[in-house]
């Protein structure tokens, strides 16, 4: 009987030293918004890893006493929707400038360029197929490939023999990609040298696997858009008659 009224004074008065822990927190809040000392940050509502997009629905604006809000805090959505993380951040922790970066931004490196669901891949080039060196980050190009196609017909002869013949033709398989870098050379960077060696687009998954095949089968020659022309094109491939005129 008497441990049990123990415990129930100590249940007693741990509740009371809650409630006036509590209370004395709301007061020591409402002397802080009274006092106008209280300023909106925003916090991460998730871990979000390095390079990841910032998005609204990662961050969550909450009401800090001044002197907690760290320099360089993010203090409006625009400040950090769109941009990329720099490092990781963690759930509730405080965003500040110093962790985020634009796109643009150099020490992102090639990766923070490529869109979502997209592939960037590197084309070995010589002076020729990349224009004399005169193609350009961020211009748009369509990607041929020289190669020799094998053709196989029936002879028409009773046996169903047929004959197989080989020519050398000429396809754009890909138009309108964007030009990501030029050797080691992104927007925003210094390096690289004058004469390209690899010249690197950003394509669909399975136009990858296309100019892999067609560094591997053939050769590839870059042609060049204007900045006003963005219309995707679909023309047949050229053999050697179509050099007749």
């Amino acid at each position: 009987m008497k441990n049990k009224l123990i415990l129930l004074i100590a249940i007693v008065f741990g509740a009371m030293a809650s409630l006036g822990a509590f209370r004395y927190l709301q007061h020591v809040e409402a002397t802080y918004q009274l006092s106008g000392n209280y300023t909106q940050v925003a916090t991460a509502t998730q871990n979000i890893p390095a390079r990841a997009t910032i998005q609204s629905s990662m961050l969550e604006f909450v009401e800090v006493p001044v002197e907690y809000v760290m320099s360089g805090a993010v203090l409006e959505a625009e400040e950090a929707v769109g941009k990329l993380a720099r490092s990781d951040i963690y759930e509730g922790e405080q965003l500040i400038d110093r962790k985020l970066m634009d796109r643009e931004d150099r020490q992102g490196g090639l990766a923070v360029k490529v869109d979502e669901g997209k592939r960037a891949i590197s084309v070995p080039v010589g002076m020729v197929t990349a224009l004399h060196g005169l193609i350009e980050i961020n211009d748009r190009v369509d990607v041929m490939v020289t190669f020799d196609h094998e053709e196989t017909q029936s002879s028409g002869d009773e046996y169903g023999s047929s004959d197989t013949s080989r020519e050398t033709v000429t396809s754009t398989i890909i138009s309108n990609v964007p030009v990501l870098a030029v050797n080691a050379r992104i927007e925003g960077s210094a390096e690289g040298s004058s004469e390209p060696s690899t010249v690197t687009v950003m394509v669909e998954p399975e136009e990858a696997q296309w100019i892999a095949l067609a560094i591997q089968q053939g050769s590839i020659q870059f042609t060049l858009r204007s900045p006003e022309d963005d219309t995707e094109i679909n023309i047949p491939m050229t053999g050697t008659d179509g050099l007749v005129r």
